[in-house]
């Protein structure tokens, strides 16, 4: 395996990429890119404080969250990431349940190891698609849109080892699938993220203030990327350490179950979740699915 992710924000001095006939929406991405982050403020929120808070039971930066440009883009590939991160997590709950090898053969949930595996990957798939194509959207810089490509090809290695393991053939690694497969994309996204966490620092975002806490909503997209560069280190120990050569067994620096490799998937796993669910606070993911 792998995932997510991620740069959410628009180039500050990029070009949405639309057709003429939606100019005006064009023009309204740009202005809206250039206050986002800023919160409105009221009588409410007359104290100043930037940081993420609740106020009349809702979240005080909703109105803000919808000043961003295909909002609801964000929403969805959120949600997408979200599903891919904890069908990783079953997926390596299932893979450590499968090696405890049981008496009479593995129960039912290890069986669902291998289709674990191809929901979490076609997830990521499917999300870092939909993110190149907002990316491409609102204008982002080179160096965002590299970022996520990098991702996407990661995603098409991860998507190699469940499926060649389902099919169970014997020249592709049986029951294991590919063993090179897994390694390789995540490196891949590994580099990917620190592409990404590269590119904020030396283009901030717009909305962005670095005297701010890691909770202001224009800085969510930073921590949220910070979150994945931290997930993706786990889980390059985690493959690097159980990646059997050839795929022989007693190969690898350490078996699959060795409680260094088991720590790295939980932790790298959780924390994929982890920044999935900062990036759709930052959108409003889980309050507002209206335009």
């Amino acid at each position: 395996f792998g995932s997510s992710h991620f740069d959410s924000r628009v180039a500050p001095h990029g070009t949405p990429c639309h057709p003429d006939n939606r100019a005006s929406e064009r023009g309204r991405a740009h202005a809206t890119c250039a206050r986002l982050g800023r919160r409105a403020m009221s009588d409410s929120d007359a104290s100043g404080d930037s940081n993420i808070s609740l106020e009349d039971g809702g979240f005080s930066f909703t109105e803000e969250a919808k000043k961003i440009p295909f909002r609801m883009q964000q929403v969805l590939l959120n949600w997408v990431f979200i599903v891919a991160s904890v069908a990783l997590i079953l997926d390596f709950g299932a893979l450590q349940d499968l090696l405890r090898e049981p008496v009479g053969g593995p129960d039912f949930f290890a069986e669902l190891c291998n289709w674990f595996g191809v929901l979490s990957c076609l997830a990521w798939l499917l999300g870092f698609a939909i993110l190149a194509h907002w990316l491409h959207q609102v204008g982002a810089t080179p160096m965002g849109k590299a970022g996520c490509y990098l991702k996407l090809v990661a995603s098409v290695f991860f998507n190699l080892q469940p499926m060649t393991g389902t099919m169970g053939d014997a020249m592709l690694g049986g029951g294991a699938g590919l063993w090179w497969s897994n390694l390789t994309g995540i490196l891949f996204f590994h580099f990917g993220n620190i592409v990404s966490c590269t590119d904020f620092y030396l283009h901030a975002p717009p909305g962005a203030e670095k005297k701010k806490g890691w909770g202001y909503l224009g800085n969510l997209p930073i921590t949220a990327m910070w979150i994945y560069q931290a997930a993706t280190w786990f889980l390059v120990g985690a493959n690097f350490l159980s990646c059997s050569l050839n795929g022989k067994v007693g190969t690898s620096f350490v078996p699959t179950t060795g409680l260094p490799v088991v720590i790295c998937q939980v932790a790298g796993g959780f924390l994929l979740l982890l920044g999935s669910v900062v990036y759709t606070i930052w959108c409003d993911g889980f309050r507002n699915f209206n335009h």
